[in-house]
């Protein structure tokens, strides 16, 4: 039953999303993906530029693509193996450019914890919790990957509206640090955050509602979720707006 109503819900937002069954069977397309960008578009009429970061293999990109056509995507992604993904699955959309690096609060390189789920790469180790809820989370490689401050991306361009993206896994305070001059430029900030510890040390909702508040934005909405087989919620994607615009 539980296969019945995800096929439900899949075939939902392909109609909402005017995206055909096609699209989907594409690499890096994403029902999930498509959903949550789906979602913010009842609050966000028109973008020109989203940085997104901790693009995994594409599927956030390529749904902003699709819904926001005239956005100009930048999408960072450190793990190799996952980026050269990125790579293929973007290379026929122009507006995507990809970066294979980290973002966070310092300069030079950073332990990374590689997941063979891919989805739960890391700068923070897998909690206990997250094992338990989702075994596949449980295989880890320790890397080192370069690391830099958004701040000090002097090249990029901003066209408002800007959306700032952050699907990092717990390390979305660590980006946020190294982006304190660029945060004046975003208009939307859209992350992800935990209810339970899903990684070693990473700030919880209430810890990230209230540090993003004093940054300047104001929450808008929650637009997206992630539930345990029992029905908890362990994650929430969340919605906030520059309080000057």
């Amino acid at each position: 039953m539980n296969i019945l109503f995800k096929m439900a819900d899949a075939a939902r937002v392909m109609i909402r999303s005017g995206r055909g069954p096609g699209a989907f069977l594409q690499g890096g397309a994403s029902v999930a993906s498509t959903q949550l960008v789906y979602n913010c578009s009842h609050y966000i009429p028109a973008l020109h530029t989203v940085l997104d970061v901790g693009a995994n293999i594409g599927q956030f990109a390529l749904a902003i693509a699709h819904r926001y056509p005239q956005a100009h995507v930048y999408s960072f992604e450190p793990v190799p193996t996952t980026y050269k993904e990125l790579q293929q699955h973007t290379r026929k959309v122009p507006a995507i450019q990809t970066f294979n690096f980290a973002l966070g609060s310092s300069e030079g390189s950073l332990e990374f914890y590689s997941n063979e789920y891919s989805h739960a790469s890391s700068a923070l180790q897998v909690s206990p919790e997250q094992i338990q809820l989702q075994p596949q989370t449980a295989r880890t490689h320790k890397m080192t990957v370069p690391v830099t401050q958004l701040d000090h991306l002097q090249d990029l361009i901003l066209k408002s509206p800007t959306l700032l993206k952050l699907d990092v896994q717990g390390f979305e305070q660590e980006v946020l640090r190294g982006a304190t001059a660029t945060l004046q430029q975003i208009d939307y900030l859209l992350f992800e955050t935990s209810f339970i510890p899903m990684y070693s040390g990473e700030p919880l909702f209430d810890e990230m509602h209230h540090f993003v508040k004093s940054l300047g934005f104001d929450f808008i909405a929650p637009v997206g979720f992630l539930q345990s087989d029992n029905l908890q919620i362990l994650q929430m994607d969340l919605l906030y707006q520059r309080r000057d615009r």
